[in-house]
């Protein structure tokens, strides 16, 4: 039986993201708008643990704006920049199959994120050093909130690395689309989208923790939404890498 090549395209991916210039940029504006947004969360709540953690992780400003700009930077070079390079034709004419790749790319830019995050439990270890006890049902939420709406976005930003060779529109669109699925659920109330408002409710992202990952619920609807969502977008995004192969 043939031996599956995912491990070594997942270290791929790992050393191709870790030791990228882009890498540390964005690592670097990351923990800068996170430290702000922690401080900002300390204020606004007088110091109230259950409040800061909420604001934190789901209400504030800055949180949003790290979950959704940094996947469109990490993914925007997974497909389109192999492609435009030739790369891409190496790894395809390769005994691999394409379904392997993609999950080894989305995967590897998965758990670039998550190590993104980890350095933000430090802000958790600050508030228990001053003598509050944070919930661990809501921080667990929290992070696993963090973790579902990265990897839904993660794949829609492979998807689309995967349809084009220039990295900036992959860029861009990933970026767009993010702001849409964000937007159009709070836009549900006009009169244009009043029809379709309770669908778009229930896709809402920040609903999802405004309503349950923030505070500490654990929906299970909500997970399958993540889990169906992520899945069928690593689908689409095989089957439209299968086509670049019989080009």
């Amino acid at each position: 039986m043939r031996s599956r090549p995912l491990l070594p395209l997942f270290w791929r991916e790992i050393e191709s993201l870790f030791f990228s210039p882009l890498a540390y940029i964005v690592l670097t504006i990351f923990l800068v708008l996170n430290g702000f947004s922690f401080y900002y969360a300390l204020e606004s709540s007088n110091g109230v643990v259950d409040d800061t953690i909420a604001l934190f992780f789901g209400d504030g400003l800055l949180f949003w704006l790290c979950l959704l700009v940094i996947p469109p930077l990490i993914t925007m070079r997974l497909v389109a920049e192999e492609r435009r390079s030739g790369q891409l034709e190496v790894l395809l004419t390769a005994p691999v199959r394409d379904g392997e790749v993609i999950l080894a790319k989305f995967a590897g830019a998965l758990v670039f994120q998550l190590f993104l995050w980890a350095p933000t439990l430090i802000y958790i270890a600050i508030i228990r050093n001053y003598g509050a006890l944070p919930d661990g049902g809501q921080i667990f939420t929290s992070y696993l909130g963090i973790a579902c709406v990265t990897a839904l976005l993660t794949a829609l930003g492979l998807l689309l690395s995967t349809v084009t060779s220039n990295q900036l529109v992959a860029a861009i669109a990933s970026l767009t689309l993010n702001m849409l699925i964000v937007i159009l659920p709070a836009m549900g109330t006009s009169e244009a989208l009043v029809g379709i408002h309770p669908i778009l409710g229930q896709l809402s992202i920040t609903d999802h923790f405004a309503s349950s990952f923030s505070r500490g619920i654990l929906d299970s609807s909500v997970l399958v939404f993540y889990v169906a969502s992520t899945t069928g977008l690593l689908v689409i995004a095989t089957r439209a890498l299968e086509l670049r192969r019989w080009r």
